[in-house]
């Protein structure tokens, strides 16, 4: 499986907890600021860091963005930074992909407006993580162990290649439990969108050339699927 290609911007708690966990799952990431002297705690913990002006095209080309960055995260503390950031960033690649940080309802909507793909509010989700620890405290404890790597699985998200080993075949033929021992989570269906379809079961997708698998399971499996899914 090819290593996604990540800078997260900004140098705080969360950015730090981001940067944690997908260094966990492998992915190739830097941490960009420009406060110099949180980067270096950063870099003293093991994050590949880098010092810029983010407000500069040019040095923001520097770091891969429009060749070769596939992720970027905005999670300054500041609305205004990450609204900026995120113009600048789709500027230069409008095909990336962006998920920011926001404080305030208003911020959303300038950050969606702005092409932010994936919005956070952290208060929003700390809410509704609450609420759930209260009420349903077995069930997110699972989820927690899962989604975060305590049980040794992933989550991850495949695209069907073009003249790939799946391409063509229904769900049901694929057999995902058995023959990966992975579960599956939910579909893409292209030619419907980009809407994610949650698998309720009893519903046999026959998959085409860019639809996206949404799975979960060991890491290993996950690979190997990758690998069939490959396009030739």
């Amino acid at each position: 499986m090819n290593r996604t290609r990540v800078l997260i911007f900004g140098c705080n708690q969360i950015s730090r907890e981001v940067a944690s966990q997908l260094a966990d799952r492998g992915w190739e990431l830097t941490l960009v600021s420009d406060d110099g002297e949180c980067l270096e705690h950063a870099e003293k913990a093991g994050f590949e860091v880098a010092e810029i002006d983010y407000t500069n095209d040019d040095a923001l080309r520097s770091l891969g963005i429009g060749s070769g960055i596939e992720v970027v995260f905005t999670l300054f503390e500041e609305d205004s930074k990450n609204v900026f950031l995120v113009i600048s960033t789709k500027y230069i690649d409008p095909d990336l992909r962006v998920i920011s940080l926001c404080q305030s309802e208003d911020a959303a909507g300038k950050l969606r407006a702005a092409g932010a793909n994936k919005v956070i509010d952290p208060y929003t989700i700390s809410g509704r993580k609450i609420y759930s620890i209260i009420k349903h405290p077995l069930v997110t404890e699972t989820i927690d162990d899962v989604v975060f790597g305590r049980q040794h699985l992933s989550v991850a998200e495949l695209e069907v290649g073009v003249g790939s080993l799946v391409e063509g075949k229904r769900l049901e033929e694929l057999n995902l439990s058995r023959r990966y021992n992975l579960m599956l989570l939910g579909v893409v269906d292209r030619e419907l969108g980009d809407e994610f379809i949650f698998n309720a079961g009893g519903v046999d997708h026959k998959l085409d050339a860019h639809d996206v698998l949404v799975v979960i399971g060991p890491e290993a499996e996950i690979e190997r699927l990758d690998k069939d899914m490959c396009g030739q």
